[in-house]
């Protein structure tokens, strides 16, 4: 996961209380500081997190404060039966097999040792995320579950229809066998009236047997996985209501830095209340400058 850069809280410029977010994460292993931490230090925002992985479910339930973190234990899908295959890193685990044919084609990646090699295959039940009773509706939804995305929000339409932003990892490759692609996911969110805003942690590797910099993990060219950042579309501002508005403008300014389209939330804010967001914003970027970032390349 990036490094968030920690900007000052958009709450202090807002007249107004901001309600607090309610963020879904799904596949919610932890892998370090979460890219929405500082919000629920700031009781700004409730997480409901879906982790199946047993031992990775244990330290989620362990190390968070149950008053603003809600987990639940499910393979979420089709609502069908699936094989997972658990493999020797639990963060390439996944209900699709790898793919030798892609994966053994990298420096740094084996299908069969290393972080793909699967110890054991377990038969699964999963629930489709339209059916699980009393979930709060999302304001962003987080996934990463090793090519499984776009299954789940075909069938989570409701919280798809909540939700102001969709963060996901996606593949450019078929890194898992029949997984849908990068393309696949994009065209299904722009049907359902999403927008790619930008691409962050871009992944990559090198075709063996060449090495860059003396780093197995550092990408040359070929660019196989992001996480890809949707926002509801836009062009038609009649979709955001003035509670949408601030809570998007509090998502884009502290999760991913774009001070572009936090200014564009502030202003049509204005446009509609004659309050003098988008002045008070570009003062505290003058007063306290935010580095964006787009394209951020990982060699992990």
């Amino acid at each position: 996961m990036a490094t968030v850069v920690r900007n000052f809280p958009l709450e202090k410029i807002v007249p107004v209380p901001i309600t607090p977010l309610e963020i879904m994460d799904i596949g919610a292993m932890l892998e370090g500081e979460e890219r929405f931490y500082a919000l629920t230090a700031r009781n700004m925002a409730h997480v409901t997190g879906f982790e199946p992985d047993e031992k990775e479910f244990a330290k989620l339930t362990a190390t968070r404060d149950p008053q603003r973190f809600t987990y639940h234990p499910f393979f979420l899908g089709d609502g069908g039966e699936a094989t997972f295959h658990l493999a020797e890193y639990p963060g390439c685990s996944s209900l699709y097999p790898p793919n030798p044919a892609v994966i053994d084609l990298f420096t740094g990646m084996s299908s069969t040792e290393g972080g793909f090699s699967i110890v054991k295959k377990i038969p699964v039940q999963t629930h489709r995320l339209d059916d699980i009773e009393n979930l709060a509706m999302p304001d962003i939804i987080k996934l990463d579950i090793q090519g499984h995305e776009l299954v789940v929000l075909e069938h989570g339409r409701k919280a798809l229809a909540s939700a102001l932003m969709i963060e996901m990892e996606t593949e450019f490759v078929p890194m898992y066998v029949g997984q849908p692609l990068f393309c696949d996911v994009q065209a299904f969110m722009i049907k359902h009236g999403f927008m790619l805003h930008k691409l962050i942690d871009v992944g990559g590797r090198c075709y063996k047997p060449m090495v860059a910099n003396n780093h197995p993990y550092t990408p040359m060219s070929q660019v196989l996985w992001t996480d890809a950042v949707f926002i509801r579309d836009v062009t038609d501002m009649s979709r955001y209501s003035n509670d949408d508005l601030l809570k998007a403008a509090l998502l884009a300014h502290e999760l991913y830095s774009s001070c572009d389209l936090a200014f564009f939330y502030l202003k049509t804010y204005d446009d509609r209340h004659g309050t003098e967001l988008k002045k008070r914003y570009r003062e505290m970027l003058a007063a306290h400058p935010v580095r964006p970032f787009m394209l951020n390349v990982r060699t992990g």
